[in-house]
């Protein structure tokens, strides 16, 4: 008896508990399922609430791991590692490494410069005080400080010192016979023998130089060096052209080469100390003097 008692009451209980979990009342309900989609969003809220924060998590993870795959970094117990950052300090340490190298080349090739123009400073001055046949390879190396397989490092051989000091005499020349003024054709003519006069005054040593040089085993003189003479005896072509205009450009060609070369021979010789040398100014009458002759007897200056 007092065994179906106790199970009476407790079905009492169980059912007193059923009832409270049971429907909610139906306005409460109606209330919560009206409201419920401004707070979950519009179709199924209720589940829909439970998904999306899964989903989230699981799409911000994959999100994460692709910048983290992206940088070439790792996520693990002991943190954030960047597994490309070495291979990033390798790349600024050969960068450093290539950059010394072009600064030691850089260095490198402003000593050998120095050591170029030094070995031409010294050749030039002794040519121009002394004439080629003092120039001796031992005395520039000694006055430059280095030694002779420098100097033929540096020219390939002194036939390559004498032929580079040669070059700039000869552009200087060009250069100074290019600035007479050729307004007038017959004055271009005595401008051009002055001038050269002047030059060859000032320069006599370095001028023969380039008329002396004979290269070493009989090889050929170098073809740019011949056309950079030419090109300064075709500085008295315009003009002539312009005096004799019915002459032929043949006869034009060997009369520039003929009057440069007799300017040139008697300029030469009047400055040879070695016989006897005509004072500076007795030599531009001369030279003059020869002009008149031969301008005279071209028809290009009228008789007096």
């Amino acid at each position: 008896m007092a065994k179906r008692v106790e199970a009476a009451k407790q079905a009492d209980t169980a059912t007193l508990v059923a009832g409270a979990a049971g429907p909610p009342h139906p306005k409460i309900g109606a209330a919560l399922g009206e409201h419920t989609g401004n707070v979950a969003g519009i179709g199924n809220p209720i589940d829909r609430g439970h998904r999306e924060p899964q989903d989230s998590a699981a799409k911000a993870a994959d999100e994460s791991r692709g910048v983290i795959d992206e940088g070439r970094g790792e996520i693990n117990s002991e943190g954030l590692h960047f597994a490309g950052l070495p291979v990033n300090l390798n790349n600024v340490h050969v960068s450093s490494l290539k950059m010394n190298n072009v600064q030691e080349e850089s260095v490198r090739d402003q000593k050998k410069l120095r050591r170029r123009l030094q070995i031409l400073e010294i050749a030039r001055g002794i040519i121009a005080s002394k004439g080629l046949r003092s120039l001796k390879v031992r005395d520039v190396a000694d006055a430059v400080g280095c030694s002779v397989g420098s100097v033929y490092n540096e020219f390939d051989d002194f036939d390559g010192v004498i032929l580079t000091v040669n070059r700039e005499t000869v552009q200087a020349l060009t250069a100074r016979l290019g600035a007479v003024p050729a307004e007038d054709p017959v004055r271009q003519l005595y401008g051009l023998a002055e001038t050269y006069l002047d030059f060859f005054t000032e320069n006599a040593n370095l001028l023969r130089s380039l008329f002396e040089h004979r290269m070493e085993d009989d090889r050929p003189y170098p073809d740019d060096i011949l056309q950079m003479v030419m090109d300064a005896f075709a500085l008295m072509h315009p003009p002539l052209v312009r005096v004799l205009p019915d002459a032929d450009d043949v006869k034009i060609a060997l009369l520039s080469r003929t009057l440069f070369s007799a300017v040139h021979g008697i300029i030469s010789l009047g400055l040879e100390e070695r016989m006897v040398a005509v004072p500076p100014q007795m030599l531009r009458q001369q030279v003059t003097q020869f002009l008149d002759a031969h301008l005279l007897g071209l028809g290009i200056l009228p008789a007096r």
